[in-house]
């Protein structure tokens, strides 16, 4: 019987115990959503959202949204306010234990004072929905449902629609992090608003080099960075046997190994030429020519339509797979040849290329009614000579065309030459036409034969501000007009550190900023801390553990019930001995007196 009584007791002991220890709930160690309140005493659309980092650590928040649906909607819903960027090197962070704190454009209206991280369109229901934060890869943070039809809260279980002038807020788990059960109907009560919301908390980190994984808060040592955010690495020597730091292959070399770079007296010829090959002499930017290369008069206007100043003009091909330095080089014109005639200083003629001369360049003149042109080279290797042109019409140029000396009346001064064009017609009735040679088409405005003619491509001019590339023949920027900043348009500035355009914020509010970290400070456009932080900072409220006593009388009522049975059973069952014990304390008593 005793040890019936010993196991009733330890039974009620463990039934107490259980009666006194609390239930444990789990609490996320991500970003939550904790408290919204859908309307109040003013409005329907003084609404508010509250978001809190639950983590230790800071969280990226950057392009995080907040969606709201419907209560019978199992998807997003509508986009409701997100945490954006100017660009993408800007990357927005949600201190550890912080809040960030979101109002509708009603409420600020309502409350001018009334400070915060973004604002929205009121669009909340104030009797069921769903509210739900949305990461930038998409993915559910967190999510609340309330009233009875919100058939996606959390749990499968929703939270109360709160009354007007509560608010529906996220119960304490410890000191400084709140409940996360993923069960909304127990992890959320009804309270009143609190006096006062943190905002500010959140800051900016911007990237430095975007072509660097992560996020480059500082420029890497020895690196440098463009106004794009691009970063450089060190400069790297390319030949160690030279003296100096070798950004890149000097000119006149080139890189034969690994850091080794060898001079090439002849950038034109392939390979490496160490010494001036035979035949071969020095040209400018290290090349090599020939002297007496045979070179070609290949076109020339002796009659050109109205002055002749600055149009007539002499053209000659090089057939040579190498560049020909015209110094060596002497012409005249005729008939007599009398006075010879140098190139201008520098002339060169690429292979395969053409070198025209205008008679403003070099004041020679080319008689109109007979004559022709020579070329030769000074130490009289060769001589070439045009035909005999005889009375050219104006205009009409004497070239060399496939090896016959001939008239055309398309000049091509530095192109390939082409015939003339043909035009001929017949003066009878449309049913007589003839038919066009297999070389020509009819002309639609006159009626004419006309030749078919090859044309040639022509660069078109470059812009002012630009310059033809050697290497691509494209237009590019001359280095002075690039290093010009466009301006910043309207409703931007630009940022003094980094150069670059930025939007101004005009979204937050007027009341007190959290103050930023050690370490930050507040960027006066965005109202966001930026920088480095050394430190976590803390908001300027923390949730506080909070106390529930309802049920507390019940715990001392099954403590009073169970001691009562417990003395009660205790005395019924030793009942001979307290009476034996009894009488001898009486004796005792009696025996003293």
């Amino acid at each position: 019987m005793r040890k019936l009584y010993a196991w009733f007791l330890l039974a009620g002991i463990i039934f107490i115990l259980s009666l006194f220890s609390s239930p444990v709930y789990a609490s996320s160690d991500s970003v939550v959503i904790s408290q919204l309140q859908l309307n109040n005493t003013s409005s329907a659309s003084n609404e508010f959202i509250e978001i809190y980092n639950n983590s230790i650590d800071d969280v990226e928040v950057t392009n995080w949204c907040l969606y709201y649906a419907s209560a019978s909607s199992t998807q997003n819903g509508s986009k409701t306010a997100c945490f954006l960027v100017e660009n993408d090197s800007i990357h927005l962070y949600l201190p550890s234990h912080s809040f960030a704190f979101l109002i509708s454009n009603q409420l600020a209206s309502a409350t001018p004072g009334l400070g915060s991280d973004l604002r929205f369109s009121a669009t909340l229901s104030d009797t069921a929905g769903h509210l739900r934060l949305i990461n930038s890869n998409g993915m559910e943070i967190d999510k609340v449902g309330w009233g009875k039809t919100a058939i996606s809260a959390e749990g499968g279980f929703p939270t109360t629609a709160p009354s007007v002038g509560k608010v529906i807020s996220r119960k304490i788990f410890e000191v400084g992090v709140l409940q996360d059960t993923d069960n909304n109907n127990i992890d959320f009560e009804l309270s009143l608003p609190r006096n006062s919301y943190s905002y500010g908390s959140i800051y900016e980190l911007q990237d430095l080099c975007r072509n660097i994984s992560g996020i480059q808060s500082t420029i890497p040592d020895g690196y440098s960075v463009d106004i794009a955010g691009i970063c450089t690495p060190p400069p790297v020597d390319v030949c160690n046997n030279l003296d100096g730091l070798q950004l890149i292959v000097p000119n006149s070399y080139l890189l034969v190994s690994d850091g080794n770079c060898q001079i090439d007296v002849c950038s034109n010829i392939d390979g490496v030429q160490a010494v001036l090959p035979d035949n071969l002499v020095s040209g400018a930017d290290n090349s090599c020519i020939a002297k007496s290369l045979p070179l070609q008069i290949s076109e020339i206007l002796p009659n050109a339509i109205g002055v002749d100043t600055g149009k007539e003009f002499i053209e000659i091909y090089n057939p040579n797979d190498i560049d020909v330095d015209l110094s060596g080089y002497i012409f005249s014109t005729g008939p007599g040849y009398s006075i010879d005639y140098d190139f201008p200083e520098g002339s060169y003629i690429g292979p395969n290329q053409y070198f025209v001369l205008f008679n403003d360049e070099i004041k020679f003149k080319l008689i109109n009614t007979n004559g022709s042109v020579r070329l030769q080279s000074v130490d009289g290797y060769f001589t070439d000579e045009t035909d005999i042109y005889i009375s050219p019409a104006e205009g009409m140029a004497w070239a060399l065309i496939d090896g016959v000396w001939q008239y055309t009346n398309q000049p091509t001064p530095g192109n390939s030459n082409l015939v003339s064009v043909i035009e001929s017609y017949d003066d009878t009735t449309d049913s007589n036409i003839q038919p066009c040679a297999p070389n020509q088409y009819r002309s639609p405005d006159t009626n004419r034969c006309r030749l078919i003619l090859t044309t040639n491509s022509i660069l078109t001019p470059c812009k002012d501000g630009q310059y033809r590339s050697e290497e691509t023949n494209r237009c590019r920027s001359i280095a002075s007009d690039v290093n010009v900043l466009a301006p910043c348009a309207e409703g931007e500035e630009r940022n003094p550190e980094t150069n670059r355009c930025r939007s101004i914020s005009s979204v937050l509010g007027a009341s007190d900023l959290a103050p930023c970290k050690t370490g930050q400070e507040r960027n006066p456009d965005t109202n966001r801390c930026r920088n480095i932080i050394s430190a976590i900072p803390k908001a300027d409220y923390a949730p506080q553990q909070t106390t529930n006593n309802s049920n507390n009388y019940i715990i001392w009522l099954s403590l009073a019930v169970v001691g009562v049975v417990a003395v009660g059973y205790g005395v019924w069952e030793w009942r001979q001995e307290i009476n034996s014990g009894r009488l001898k304390l009486l004796s005792f008593l009696k025996h003293h007196k």
